[in-house]
């Protein structure tokens, strides 16, 4: 029970000395819910753990199944906060824990994982090259680079500014995608940083650390 109260005090300390701030999160929250409440009524492919702090527009559309876990942030970025789109009734995303999304844009017709506390920028994660499989499918003798392929991106993964991460993807744990980077059909492993357009090739972020100490 002490350490209880002892952690209460805490919580209290810092909403007295930052109200304003308190008052955007419990705002975020509040939105949040009301989110959560929404599309547990008008869908039931959608669900969204509480809490869930929305400090920017969520938007799900779509004949697919959206999961998001608990203690997700949306944030306000270049676009808007969160947008997701499932492009036919098979496709299935699911984002972790604690996730702090920012401009991030989702488009699924199969597989999306996004893990736990991930954080991303304004960036795209889409799971085939074309919206329009269907469309574009004419103007191709080789229709294999048009089916979609499961993207899987592990925990603590940051996704920077511009990031594309396309068909095929799987990105390994404590990774980061750099500024503009875009992977398709890339296989990183843990602890990598990739950077480029189209990224060929992942750089282990203790090698960099290194590089930076020597200089």
């Amino acid at each position: 029970m002490k350490i209880t109260f002892k952690y209460m005090d805490q919580k209290l300390c810092k909403i007295v000395k930052n109200p304003k701030k308190t008052l955007t999160v419990l705002k975020a929250l509040l939105i949040g819910s009301f989110y959560i409440i929404y599309y547990r009524t008008i869908t039931k492919t959608v669900t969204i753990k509480f809490p869930f702090f929305a400090f920017y527009r969520v938007k799900i559309t779509g004949p697919g199944s959206v999961f998001i876990d608990k203690n997700c942030s949306v944030f306000k970025n270049i676009y808007e906060g969160l947008t997701i789109v499932t492009l036919s009734k098979e496709a299935q995303v699911k984002i972790g824990k604690g996730c702090y999304l920012g401009g991030l844009t989702i488009y699924c017709y199969k597989k999306i994982e996004i893990g736990n506390r991930t954080i991303t920028a304004n960036s795209l994660v889409q799971d085939s090259l074309f919206c329009e499989i269907n469309r574009v499918k004419s103007l191709f003798k080789e229709t294999d680079i048009l089916e979609p392929k499961s993207v899987i991106i592990g925990e603590n993964v940051w996704l920077g500014a511009l990031s594309c991460i396309l068909s095929g993807t799987i990105i390994g744990d404590d990774s980061v995608i750099s500024f503009g980077s875009v992977c398709y059909k890339l296989k990183v492993k843990k602890y990598s940083l990739v950077v480029g357009n189209p990224g060929v090739r992942s750089l282990p972020i203790r090698h960099v650390l290194l590089l930076s100490e020597k200089q």
